[in-house]
């Protein structure tokens, strides 16, 4: 039951077989975690993802001094270049904060530029952070990364981790403005994430005094929501569910949609038919079609 739950929220969670495999959804590769790597991941100073492509593993934090469970290791940044060889001398004018789920790491989902359509948004410096490695209730008190505690799967039973979700959505703002202290316009910074960071992605909007470029929410909910009913009207935000998530039921996603869009949020939601707790290239796809079409437009 640990080892399962360990998963639960990471976007290794195998999805469940797809009712005809006539489809032509491409499978996205599977982010593998391994808990044993997490001290050394910092070790490794940068990797050549390929011509347009720059992989920084150890990113330097200005406003790390209040955060620092959020930095061991610091996130992971992958820049994509504007293309010309050796990724060209452009600085990177666009920024995209992506957050892990439970059991996972930020370098789980750091290859996603470099192995979907994503990659095709140039002159992009993707932020990858680590969840600090805490106890969770769910896992009998099993210490895992994790962006907050949970207690339960079901909504009725859930308590939600107020203070933690609240402070790691502070952490996502230091993130924000470091970006904006680089010289990135806040129209052209989105936040987002997978699960747990997709919660933590959502909570930001709602509480974050930054008016960014947008959100992403992917097989997510927003935490506390009975809590929200200040007007947050144009705030962009995508989001995306499997019909088959049994982990965050597919209702979980419409539900919060519809909170956000009553707070007056321009919200596009996306389904994808036998998909469970986890991401796929269509999914991928539709991002990048709302990040081009919507944000970085």
């Amino acid at each position: 039951m640990q080892r399962a739950a360990r998963a639960l929220f990471s976007s290794t969670a195998k999805s469940t077989t797809r009712s005809s495999e006539s489809s032509n959804r491409r499978r996205l590769k599977r982010h593998h975690n391994n808990g044993s790597k997490v001290g050394a991941l910092a070790t490794t100073a940068s990797i050549a993802f390929g011509c347009c492509y720059r992989f920084v593993s150890m990113a330097s934090s200005s406003s790390s001094q209040s955060f620092t469970e959020y930095n061991s290791p610091p996130p992971f940044v992958v820049e994509t270049r504007g293309g010309g060889g050796g990724g060209g001398a452009t600085s990177c004018d666009k920024s995209i904060i992506f957050l892990h789920g439970l059991g996972d790491t930020g370098r789980g989902w750091s290859d996603i530029p470099n192995q979907s359509a994503l990659g095709e948004i140039k002159n992009c410096r993707w932020i990858f952070p680590n969840a600090p490695v805490i106890p969770i209730t769910l896992n009998g008190g099993m210490s895992m990364p994790g962006w907050f505690d949970m207690n339960a799967l079901e909504r009725e039973s859930l308590i939600d981790d107020k203070g933690m979700i609240e402070k790691a959505s502070r952490y996502v703002d230091s993130l924000v403005e470091e970006e904006i202290k680089k010289g990135v316009l806040a129209k052209n910074i989105v936040v987002g994430g997978f699960s747990q960071g997709g919660a933590i992605a959502l909570t930001h909007a709602m509480t974050s005094a930054h008016y960014i470029g947008g959100y992403v929410g992917l097989s997510t909910y927003l935490p506390m929501a009975d809590s929200y009913s200040k007007e947050k009207s144009g705030v962009k935000v995508f989001q995306a569910h499997g019909t088959a998530d049994a982990v965050l039921r597919f209702d979980y996603g419409t539900s919060s949609s519809e909170k956000l869009k009553s707070l007056g949020m321009d919200v596009q939601f996306k389904s994808y038919g036998g998909m469970a707790h986890s991401a796929c290239a269509e999914e991928l796809d539709d991002l990048k079609d709302f990040l081009n079409g919507k944000v970085f437009s």
